[in-house]
């Protein structure tokens, strides 16, 4: 096309030129192709104003993360396995417990509570395992980190001849610290009680059948 000129390009195809077809002044876009803009156009300006609306220049809201549950569930349970160990006429019966929470947890006392009558008297207990030599260095509490895990034993004595079928269980009482500003600690003090020994028939006793494999 000449510099200047107004007029269409002319396309050349070997020795004959040619214009271009241009739509006729009577063309119009169908229905169906109208229709199909208009609602592109609504989708576009519906997420643009979700992804702008409320926020400020430049930001993005992240997304949030529900909020763990906050002193669900015990802190103590107890761990599989037990230990026992017979001194004379009374037992030693002991379980081992763990700390499953994100805090330090502090073991204050436990109760050793036989669950039928007539079968065993409670004597004593400690933070110790079974068969351990008593050299007072026994602690009256222990702190236990999260995950930690420790031995409690109670001194039992039996008051029948064979105490397979006798039941003991383990109340433990302690507390959970919790720091909730500089050198400042929330303690919340729990109970807890524990299985301990469904019955004693695993637990080897003088005079009385040998427990099964």
């Amino acid at each position: 096309m000449d510099e200047g000129s107004s007029g269409p390009d002319i396309l050349e195809q070997g020795s004959r030129s040619r214009r271009p077809r241009l739509p006729s002044p009577r063309w119009r876009p169908s229905r169906g192709a109208s229709i199909l803009a208009a609602v592109t156009l609504a989708i576009g300006l519906a997420a643009g104003y979700a992804a702008g609306h409320g926020q400020g220049p430049g930001t993005v809201a992240a997304p949030q993360k529900p909020a763990a549950p906050a002193g669900f569930g015990p802190a103590l349970t107890q761990n599989p396995g037990t230990c026992s160990v017979q001194a004379g006429r009374d037992l030693e019966l002991g379980i081992a417990v763990t700390n499953q929470s994100g805090e330090t947890v502090l073991l204050e006392s436990v109760k050793a509570v036989p669950l039928v009558g007539g079968l065993l008297k409670v004597l004593s207990w400690r933070w110790a395992p079974c068969g351990l030599d008593h050299d007072g260095t026994v602690p009256d509490t222990v702190a236990l980190g999260p995950g930690e895990t420790t031995w409690v034993t109670a001194v039992v004595q039996p008051l029948v001849a064979c105490p397979g079928p006798a039941p003991l269980q383990f109340q433990v009482t302690y507390s959970v610290h919790r720091h909730q500003v500089a050198y400042s600690v929330n303690r919340q003090k729990s109970t807890v009680n524990l299985p301990g020994f469904p019955d004693l028939s695993a637990v080897p006793y003088s005079g009385c059948p040998t427990p099964a494999a």
